[in-house]
């Protein structure tokens, strides 16, 4: 059963919601994960601190994630 139903214009807002969110972190994440396969430590901070503030913290959540995924493979 469907969980959307698309002749609800709310639904329909939803849906367009939901995907332009996934674009959204999507893309931050090809960005972090391309800072951090080319730069070093040092050089993703200053990047970071170049960053406006929200999109700091959101980028620093996701390298974050990252880098657990990575440690968590290691194992």
């Amino acid at each position: 059963m469907p969980i959307f139903n698309r002749n609800n214009p709310a639904d329909l807002q939803a849906i367009a919601e939901a995907q332009q969110f996934t674009v959204e972190c999507l893309e931050r994440y090809q960005l972090c994960k391309k800072q951090l396969d080319t730069l070093n430590k040092q050089a993703v901070r200053q990047w970071l601190e170049r960053l406006p503030a929200e999109q700091r913290e959101k980028c620093r959540v996701t390298l974050n994630n990252i880098m657990a995924s990575r440690k968590g493979q290691r194992k």
